[in-house]
């Protein structure tokens, strides 16, 4: 099993754009040095806890400080941006890295941002937005470039190339195998556009009990395909703290920014969109509050020394039937007195949990 990193990036609204910039950099290049294979960059518009709008331009000032991290875009929402111009700039990122770029695609989750390009969340009309323009990207990427499209959202004309002028642009290397889709619904569209396409399925930090119903949606549009879902490729986003004691890192999270993430921000989304019981253990009473103690006592986040964790992980595993990459779900803990706990979660998590982890699964 790898590991990576996922940054939404979480942050506790306020903090100047620059200093969040500086802190996600920083831990990219911490991740870079502990031997993290890949970490990938949400985008966000309109949300504070959420704020950066452009991944490409973290993943572009991280390739300079950085050696051997895969570096993806964690997503590219597609119905914002013409998919001509996205495919130009996504290929000359991935030239400037050297083919570590990751394409992670989607459709978007914030209703405002949606509201902001005038896009309708109820009729479907972001999925329609992002085939459409992910057909117009893969064409751009093929030798000689894209050829006319005339589709409902988006239109390209072919130009009159001369010996002057011709479509030039493309990645470093094939992209197929660097493609990924984001999902948490249990009947995700984009984690079948995943399984179906055979691109990389990520899935978010529900329980793990309802990521395990993710694979047959995966595996089902694989075949669909003509395709055999690979359980490698399937990465898991989850919270992880590690500290040298339970008692340690159950304070860094419940007195610490993932906690406030959670009540204040993110457990608010889940109650809106009535998607609690995604997060909540099968046995549970429909009554029970979804706040970060209970992830933590329930062991949905994986919150503990290193014996804890890698009991969690390897329990995790088994119960999904599988999967080759866990994403460490990132946040803000930047502020003085915290910073130091975060980056020796990570150095944990590394270098202790995650050998032993695979030292296990050879077993």
């Amino acid at each position: 099993m790898e590991l990576g990193l996922f940054l939404q990036p979480a942050t506790k609204p306020g903090r100047p754009l620059a200093d969040i910039i500086d802190w996600n950099v920083e831990v990219i290049r911490n991740a870079d040095t502990l031997g993290f294979n890949e970490v990938w960059i949400g985008q966000h518009i309109t949300s504070p806890w959420e704020p950066l709008p452009s991944p490409q331009q973290i993943i572009a000032r991280s390739i300079g400080e950085t050696s051997k991290i895969r570096l993806g875009t964690g997503v590219e929402v597609l119905y914002q941006s013409h998919p001509v111009r996205l495919a130009a700039e996504l290929a000359q990122l991935d030239q400037m890295a050297r083919g570590r770029l990751m394409f992670g695609f989607g459709g978007g989750g914030t209703p405002t941002d949606a509201q902001l390009y005038n896009v309708d969340f109820s009729t479907g009309q972001h999925q329609e937005m992002s085939q459409e323009a992910l057909k117009i990207i893969l064409d751009c990427w093929k030798p000689g470039g894209p050829d006319n499209f005339n589709g409902k959202y988006w239109s390209v004309k072919k130009p009159k190339y001369s010996k002057n002028y011709t479509w030039h642009l493309e990645p470093f290397k094939p992209v197929e195998p660097r493609i990924g889709f984001a999902g948490f619904m249990p009947d995700s569209s984009s984690l079948k556009i995943a399984g179906k396409e055979g691109y990389i399925p990520l899935s978010f930090n529900v329980s793990p009990e309802n990521v395990a119903i993710h694979w047959p949606v995966i595996s089902d549009a694989a075949k669909s395909g003509g395709r055999v879902a690979n359980r490698e490729q399937w990465r898991h986003i989850r919270e992880i703290y590690v500290a040298d004691t339970n008692k340690e890192a159950r304070d860094a999270v419940l007195n610490g920014f993932a906690s406030e993430f959670w009540d204040s921000y993110f457990k608010v989304i889940i109650e809106r969109l009535k998607i609690n019981h995604l997060f909540r253990k099968p046995n549970d009473s429909q009554d029970t509050e979804i706040d970060a103690k209970y992830l933590v006592d329930t062991g949905t986040w994986f919150v503990g020394d290193p014996d804890t964790v890698v009991t969690q992980i390897v329990d995790q595993y088994h119960s999904t039937g599988g999967f080759g990459v866990l994403l460490q779900m990132g946040f803000d803990y930047s502020d003085p007195g915290a910073k130091e706990g975060w980056m020796r979660s990570m150095e944990l998590l590394s270098k202790e949990v995650m050998p032993r982890v695979n030292s296990l699964l050879k077993v």
